[in-house]
């Protein structure tokens, strides 16, 4: 059997320091218990890595699955292609014309080639170190070799020509050229002349042998065909059967994976039950034995316990008397630093007994108040020093040291040297028997630490302030300054003069074009930083300054190292915890989780002694307890009837007869409020009860519950996410969620015309208003429901991608090289996002209104474009055109902003690459500047999508959703109607629906769930293609 061990944060164990608690019954059964449970936080870390190399593994097969059948599919497809293309090739056999017109399409194509080869030939002739005969020579050479070649190409293009000519326009092949003797060219008939009598049979063999060399193709298209045919088939079912292969093996794969994964967590964990049951079975055989020497050992531990005890109290009696002590010593030790300090600056200083051990406390305040009345008549004494500085040194030493800061300093000092030797003399008891007198003298050690650090610091700080004090008074007294101030406006005069000169001097040559504009402004950055490295060493030259700038900075940098000083202690204590095991014998995981399910941060106060942990906590939970709950439940607001008065909307308050008349709006919106506020609360129980238990588990098995100072500093660092995220979520919880949520539940209810609260009641009526559209399909609401959809579909595609094509467009044009003065042009084109939206369709709207009162009809008359006044917003076609243009232009400026700065990022030397391959400026824009584009802001562009569906601002105000429809519903659905602004004018227009607000709640629901769904889809695909 193996005895119980204790475990720190590191997971090194130790033996307890006294034998006999780990010889006990309950200690034995506790090791097997803390055994197992570490096994197993082993095994489920384990779990945790292996099931993240699963997931990756699986993730790595699934990813080269779709590569493979991607590949398979691509061969299979390129098979398929060689034979179509083979067939393709040959499709211009099927008639005699065909082959004719592919014959003179490879005669032009020769005779093109040819014209290109001459001109590179000419033009690489001109570049040659060749002298002007050999270059002659070759041209002419050239010319006749090209003239025969051309020679050649015209007289088959006109063979071909007259043959194509002769089969179109006649039914035989006898070739009787004289029946198409008017539509032949002057060269056709010339050819035709030279031949004489033998053109019918010249031409007739020629249109034999074209025709055998078409049957012999014809015969080679119907074998490929035949081969397609009976190929295809053959193929397809190959390629099915080998991607069914590629899936099953990589199916397989994944499987013998995750069964590996799952049969090694599995079998470890039955080799820990096993184990445990193996062990407790030990402990059971011995239990007899165990029970007969606990007796004895818990007589042993309790007299080293009794004696133990007896010691601590008398060392906590020494204390609690000391307390009062150290007050006055620390005064002592004030006036003898003050003594030191002045001692070292060579200063007479008045010889005082400062020992203060073995002294009452009445001793104590006797001899501090005859030390102050020495030292205060000797500074008076000093008064009639002849030497400025010293008479100096002495007034603001004594002012420094025996000021009320720099005692209630010297104070704190003290106290933590007394708390250190207090927890010294505890640890040397507790020692013997806990691992706690081991934390107590670390914790000792750390303070005293602390303490001397503390005062070093401090001396060292007072002793720089005296010391700068005097050196500025003397400068005043001296009359130095007034001279340093003069010496150092006429520096900076100096300064700024040759400043100006060496901007001068560069202007000059900027002027001459002997320096680059770029090298100027560089030039002027580097005299600026010599003017700034001018002034800086001025500065520390003057002796006023540099005693300004240290009493300036004193108190931070003090501030600064003290805090250093903190960090170091809190360090110190943080490992001690980490590294010094702690006992303990009570099983109360169990127990804290009972009290932080009850009130979170109880259990971190009495069993963990986590103080301002559990105090915060504290305070959360008696909030909670105090005023979510019952706000919850419906207390302190009868108004809102909490989660309970969700079951009926307040109707069982209702009486109109005593005027009573509950708001179910209100009811309605509390509810949900409780049951977020309820939810949260939970959440926050839960958490603190998971936090509760796992901190006692770690505690049963030795290890230290974390200090305030490892919580902050968790805070400060991987916690920091989460600290400034609670306030976003809360927000988002309240000012998002409970409006959206409320929204989709009066879809639920019967709220609008014929149930308007508070005067009449509201009730939950289920999925009716959901089926409204099926109810009232006798009234024409299919129509109206498909007028609106697909106006809405049009508006949000067109909405959208004209905006991003425009802003697209605009930002790469002005962001390229040839473009001047780009600045000025990119003010020019963000102006519409500068205007609020409102006042350009206001204007916009007034501009195109009808008759001649509108501004875009009197241009257009006076410039002659129309003969009369056009109404363009009363028409279904041009309002809907201009409503599509008017948000094109209000939109395309913050699409060209996010455009602009991408393109910014996208490195020049992509483009350089692409343009030394070769490629186009419109191949560089489709293959490098669109994706990189599209990859940066896709989401946007996504949120641009999901706006323009719900886009109620630009519908509402240019064209109020009209114009009418010649035919139209009782529904009151306009032509620019988006679901949005169709759903407003149903809960506010003439035709009133029983429930009508809930009937519009239930269509923007859907209408939500389609945007939400798509811009979703859209993020996913999005970051997919980014990872």
């Amino acid at each position: 059997m193996e005895k119980l061990k204790l475990y720190n944060w590191y997971g090194k164990a130790f033996d307890t320091i006294l034998p006999e608690t780990s010889n006990n019954l309950k200690a034995y059964k506790k090791q097997v218990n803390n055994l197992f449970s570490r096994q197993e936080i082993n095994i489920k870390s384990q779990q945790a890595r292996d099931k993240d190399l699963f997931l990756r593994a699986r993730q790595k097969l699934r990813d080269n699955l779709k590569r493979r059948l991607a590949t398979h599919k691509i061969a299979y497809k390129s098979k398929i292609a060689v034979l179509k293309d083979t067939i393709k090739k040959l499709s211009f056999v099927d008639s005699t014309i065909s082959l004719l017109n592919f014959e003179i399409k490879k005669l032009k194509a020769n005779l093109k080639d040819s014209k290109t080869y001459t001109k590179d030939f000419v033009a690489s002739l001109a570049k040659s170190a060749d002298d002007l005969e050999t270059k002659l020579n070759n041209i002419s050479n050239l010319k006749v070799s090209t003239k025969e070649e051309e020679i050649q190409i015209f007289k088959k293009f006109t063979i071909y020509n007259i043959i194509k000519i002769y089969l179109q326009k006649c039914q035989d092949t006898n070739f009787e050229i004289d029946k198409i003797e008017n539509f032949l060219l002057d060269n056709e008939i010339l050819l035709v002349k030279k031949l004489g009598k033998n053109s019918s049979n010249f031409f007739k063999n020629i249109y034999e042998k074209i025709e055998k060399q078409r049957l012999f193709l014809l015969k080679q298209k119907e074998k490929n065909q035949n081969k397609y045919l009976k190929t295809h088939k053959l193929e397809y079912k190959l390629y099915k059967q080998e991607k069914h292969n590629i899936i099953l093996e990589t199916e397989q794969k994944i499987l013998d994976l995750e069964y590996k994964f799952k049969s090694k967590i599995s079998e470890q964990n039955a080799i820990n039950k096993k184990k445990k049951e193996e062990s407790l079975l030990k402990v059971e055989e011995q239990k007899n034995l165990i029970l007969q020497q606990e007796k004895h050992n818990q007589e042993v531990i309790d007299q080293k316990l009794k004696t133990a005890k007896q010691k601590i109290e008398a060392i906590k009696d020494k204390y609690s008397k000391l307390k009062p002590y150290f007050k006055q010593r620390a005064l002592i030790q004030l006036y003898k630093d003050l003594s030191s300090f002045l001692h070292k600056q060579n200063l007479d200083v008045p010889l005082l007994d400062y020992s203060f051990n073995d002294l009452s406390f009445e001793q104590l305040k006797k001899k501090n108040e005859e030390i102050l009345k020495e030292l205060t008549s000797f500074l008076k004494q000093t008064s009639s020093i002849e030497n400025n500085k010293t008479k100096l040194i002495y007034h603001f030493a004594f002012k420094v040291f025996l000021s009320k800061i720099n005692i209630l300093r010297n104070e704190f000092e003290f106290s933590l040297l007394l708390k250190s030797q207090y927890k010294k003399l505890l640890a040397e008891v507790k020692s013997s028997y806990t691992y706690e007198g081991n934390f107590l003298f670390e914790e000792a050690k750390a303070l005293k630490e602390r303490f001397l650090d503390y005062r070093l610091s401090r001396l060292k700080f007072r002793a720089e302030k005296i010391l700068a004090k005097v050196d500025y008074q003397l400068l005043v007294e001296n009359k130095q300054i007034a001279k340093e101030k003069e010496f150092i406006k006429t520096s900076l005069k100096q300064i700024s003069l040759t400043f100006k000169e060496n901007k001068k001097q560069l202007q000059s040559k900027l002027k001459q074009k002997e320096i680059s504009k770029p090298a100027y402004k560089h030039k002027i950055y580097e005299y600026k930083i010599d003017k700034k490295e001018a002034i800086s060493e001025l500065k520390l030259q003057s002796q006023s300054l540099a005693s300004k700038e240290t009493l300036k900075t004193l108190f931070w940098r003090e501030f600064s190292e003290t805090k250093v000083n903190k960090k170091l202690y809190e360090s110190k204590i943080t490992e001690a915890q980490k590294s010094i095991p702690i006992e303990t014998f009570k099983n109360f995981r169990w127990l804290a989780l009972i009290m932080s399910i009850i009130f979170p941060g109880l259990a971190e106060i009495t069993l963990f002694k986590q103080y301002v942990k559990g105090i915060l906590m504290s305070i959360f939970s008696i909030f909670s307890w105090a005023l979510i709950i019952p706000f919850s439940f419906g207390a302190y607001w009868q108004k809102m009837g909490g989660i309970p008065g969700f079951s009926d909307l307040g109707a069982h308050k209702f009486d109109s007869a005593r005027g009573i008349f509950p708001d179910a709006r209100l009811y309605l919106f509390g509810g949900v409020i409780s049951v977020l506020l309820l939810v949260f609360v939970i959440i926050y129980f839960i958490a603190a009860s998971i936090s509760a238990w796992r901190v006692a588990k770690y505690l049963e098995f030795g290890c230290r519950p974390s200090k305030w100072t490892h919580t902050k500093r968790w805070l400060n660092t991987s916690g920091f996410p989460w600290v400034i995220s609670i306030l976003g979520w809360v927000l988002m919880l309240f000012i998002v969620a409970t409006p959206i949520i409320t929204s989709i539940l009066i879809s639920f209810t019967n709220y609008g015309f014929g149930h308007e609260a508070p005067s009449k009641t509201v009730d939950w009526v289920g999925l009716k208003m959901w089926g409204y559209w099926w109810t009232f399909r006798d009234n024409n609401m299919f129509l109206s429901l498909s007028r609106v959809l697909s106006w809405t579909a049009i508006w949000t595609v067109f909405s959208t991608f004209l905006p991003i094509s425009f802003g697209i467009i605009i930002a790469v044009l002005t962001n390229s090289s040839r473009i001047k003065f780009k600045k000025v042009f990119r003010l020019i084109y963000i102006l519409p996002w500068a205007i609020p939206a409102f006042v350009t369709l206001s204007f916009l709207k007034t501009a195109f209104k009808e008759g001649d009162e509108g501004y875009i009809n009197k241009i257009m008359l006076a410039l002659g474009l129309i003969s009369e006044a056009k109404n363009w917003l009363s028409e279904v076609g041009s309002a809907r055109v201009l409503v599509i243009v008017v948000q094109t232009w209000i939109a395309y400026a913050w699409i060209f902003m996010l455009v602009t700065g991408n393109l910014q990022s996208i490195p020049k030397n992509i483009y350089e690459a692409g343009s030394v391959d070769g490629a186009k400026s419109r191949q560089l824009f489709w293959h490098i500047t669109l994706p990189s584009l599209l990859l940066s802001i896709a989401p946007m562009l996504i949120g641009q999508f999901v706006g323009a569906f719900n886009n109620f601002t630009t519908i509402s105000i240019f064209t109020g959703g009209g114009p009418n429809f010649k035919e139209a519903t009782v529904f009151g659905e306009a032509s620019t109607d988006i679901i949005i602004s169709w759903v407003y004018k149903l809960t506010t227009g003439s035709v009133q629906i029983e429930g009508s607000q809930a009937f519009a709640a239930a269509l923007t629901t859907l209408a939500a769930i389609f945007s939400i769904a798509v811009g979703a889809r859209g993020f996913i695909k999005s970051m997919s293609r980014r990872d």
